[in-house]
C-alpha cells in the first residue's frame, strides 16, 4: 500500500502544479476549444447533409433492388474502403458527429500529450526537485505519480469535450439518436484512454532520455512523425503504434482486440523502458 500512497501524493502535488502552470492550462484549453469547435462543425454538417445521406442511401438501395443486383449504397462505400463492405456498414451505422470527433481525437491527442507531457520526467531532474521528492517516495512512485497526474488531466479534458459535444448535438439535431450516440461515445472514449496510455508512456520514455524541455519536445514530435511514417510501410509498419489505429474502427472483434492489445503492449514497453532509465540515472 505504500506505493499507492506515494503515487497519490505525487499525483496530487503534480496535478496542482500543472493547473497553476500557464503552459499546461493553455495547451489543454486549446485542445478543448479545438475539439469543441470541430464538434460544432460536425453538428452543422450533420444538420445539413445527414438527412440527405439517408435519402441517397434509400435511393441507391431502391435502384439496386429494381435492377436485381446487390450493388447498394453500402457496397458503393465499401469500394472506397478497399472493398470492405462490412466496414462500410459499420461506419454508416455510427452517427457522423461521433465518428468525426473520434477521428479528431486519434489525430490530435498524441500531439497534445507531446505538448503538455514532454518534460514529465526531466523537469524534476532539471530543477533538482527530484532529490527532495525522493526523500519521501521511491523512483517508481515518482514516475507513476507523474503519469497519473498527467493521465487525469487528459481524462478530464476528453470527458468534458465528449459531454459537451453530446449535449450540443442532442439540442441541435432533431433526429439525433441520443442512446446510440451515447453508447458509441463511451466506446470511443474507452479506446481514447488506451491510446492515451500508449503515448503518455512514450512521452515519459523520451523525457527520461532527453534532458531539457525544448529538446524533449522537439524529439518527441519528431518521434511521433517518424512513427506515423513507419506505420505506412507494408512490411514493418506493424512496429509503429500508429499502424494499429485502423483496428480501432473495425467491426470485427478480433481486429479491435488486436489493436487494443497492441496499444497496451506498447504502453507497457515504453513505461518499462522509462522506468529502467529513471531507476538507474543519477537524480
Amino acid at each position: 500500500m505504500r506505493i499507492l500512497d506515494e503515487i497519490l501524493l505525487i499525483a496530487r502535488f503534480d496535478l496542482g502544479t500543472a493547473l497553476r502552470t500557464r503552459r499546461a492550462v493553455l495547451a489543454v484549453g486549446l485542445y478543448a476549444l479545438g475539439a469543441l469547435a470541430t464538434g460544432g462543425v460536425l453538428v452543422w454538417i450533420e444538420g445539413k447533409v445527414g438527412d440527405k445521406v439517408a435519402l441517397v442511401k434509400a435511393m441507391a438501395d431502391g435502384a439496386a433492388a429494381a435492377r436485381g443486383t446487390d450493388q447498394d449504397f453500402e457496397h458503393a462505400i465499401g469500394t472506397l474502403l478497399g472493398g470492405d463492405t462490412e466496414l462500410a456498414r459499420h461506419l454508416l451505422g455510427i452517427p457522423l458527429v461521433v465518428l468525426g470527433f473520434f477521428w479528431v481525437t486519434l489525430t490530435f491527442l498524441p500531439l497534445l500529450i507531446a505538448l503538455v507531457s514532454h518534460d514529465i520526467v526531466n523537469s524534476e531532474v532539471r530543477n533538482r526537485s527530484a532529490r527532495f521528492v525522493l526523500l519521501r517516495c521511491s523512483r517508481t512512485g515518482l514516475l507513476l505519480g507523474k503519469m497519473a497526474s498527467h493521465g487525469a488531466l487528459f481524462l478530464a479534458v476528453t470527458v468534458v469535450s465528449n459531454a459537451v459535444l453530446f449535449v450540443y448535438a442532442w439540442a441541435r439535431l432533431p433526429a439525433f439518436a441520443a442512446g446510440t450516440a451515447a453508447v458509441w461515445l463511451l466506446r470511443f472514449w474507452a479506446l481514447t484512454v488506451v491510446l492515451g496510455a500508449c503515448y503518455l508512456s512514450l512521452a515519459a520514455l523520451v523525457s527520461s532520455l532527453v534532458d531539457g524541455g525544448g529538446r524533449a519536445l522537439v524529439t518527441l514530435v519528431l518521434v511521433l512523425f517518424g512513427l506515423a511514417i513507419l506505420a505506412q510501410h507494408p512490411d514493418v509498419g506493424f512496429l509503429s503504434p500508429s499502424h494499429w489505429k485502423t483496428g480501432l474502427w473495425s467491426p470485427r472483434p478480433e481486429d479491435l482486440a488486436t489493436s487494443v492489445a497492441a496499444f497496451l503492449g506498447y504502453a507497457a514497453l515504453f513505461f518499462g523502458l522509462a522506468w529502467a532509465r529513471v531507476a538507474r540515472r543519477d537524480l
